[in-house]
């Protein structure tokens, strides 16, 4: 509809102006396309404010011999042209772009979790096998070791069914907590019900086995400290369980969940003895 309203005004007016006045109007209308193409709203409209000042000042303060409505179309031939260009740009570009990106969208969407932001258990199993690869490949001189750490909020159901609104800003919080105890280097993920996977590659020995086992207990502690805020303010039980995965290990990524698991109901049962 541009492109045509153009070549309308193009076959319009090739017989009835002069040739510098015709070469003109082309230009003023190419710049108005460009000039909405390339701006902002805000931009549009002050950038349109001084073109009609600038050009009302120039045709009708100074002796330019012209008809009045040929005037009157040079000072609003660039704003009519960015306007129109403008929502054109809004419109037919912006969704298309949408549309390029749409599987980029849908990807992003599955993989991650819309509540806290972290990875869910779809991005889980790609990464788990990605860092399980990754071992046989380092020639580091120390072995390494991928850690899969569980945390999770017990009860969560009973939780969830007195205010979900309040278990969603428990998650939030533990979200929150995780991200400001743990390395910047590992990689989180959110499994529903209160169940967070921390993904870790670590040095195989002593002393590093002895500072991640601090972490994860300081995790846990950190985790414990979150309340469920209601009308009266409870605090809430964390489970917690790790596996490490060494080069040897034929773990798959189901496997390591079931053995995380089974652990974290021993992690239980010792709090109750």
């Amino acid at each position: 509809m541009t492109l045509a309203l153009y070549l309308l005004q193009q076959i319009a007016f090739y017989e009835l102006l002069s040739e510098k006045v015709f070469i003109v109007l082309t230009l003023v209308t190419f710049l108005g396309l460009v000039l909405g193409l390339l701006s902002t709203s805000l931009i549009l409209l002050i950038a349109n404010l001084l073109l009609v000042s600038i050009g009302a000042f120039l045709l009708y303060f100074d002796p330019v011999i012209m008809l009045t409505k040929i005037k009157l179309l040079l000072i609003f031939a660039i704003p009519m042209y960015s306007v129109i260009a403008f929502f054109i740009k809004r419109t037919l570009y912006i969704r298309r772009l949408l549309s390029f990106r749409e599987e980029d969208i849908h990807s992003y969407l599955k993989f991650r979790d819309p509540l806290t932001g972290y990875r869910t258990i779809d991005s889980f199993f790609s990464k788990y096998q990605q860092f399980v690869d990754s071992l046989s490949q380092s020639r580091d001189a120390s072995t390494r070791l991928v850690v899969v750490s569980l945390f999770y909020v017990d009860f969560y159901d009973q939780y969830f069914y007195r205010n979900p609104e309040a278990t969603d800003q428990m998650v939030r919080d533990m979200a929150e907590t995780l991200l400001f105890t743990r390395n910047p280097e590992e990689l989180f993920f959110y499994l529903k019900k209160g169940t967070f996977i921390i993904l870790s590659a670590i040095y195989d020995n002593e002393l590093e086995r002895e500072k991640f086992e601090k972490l994860n207990d300081l995790t846990k502690l950190k985790l414990s400290e979150i309340v469920f805020k209601t009308e009266q303010v409870q605090n809430i039980t964390i489970r917690k369980s790790d596996c490490y995965i060494s080069r040897k290990t034929t773990y798959t990524a189901d496997q390591v969940l079931e053995y995380l698991n089974r652990r974290s109901e021993t992690d239980l049962a010792v709090e109750y003895i």
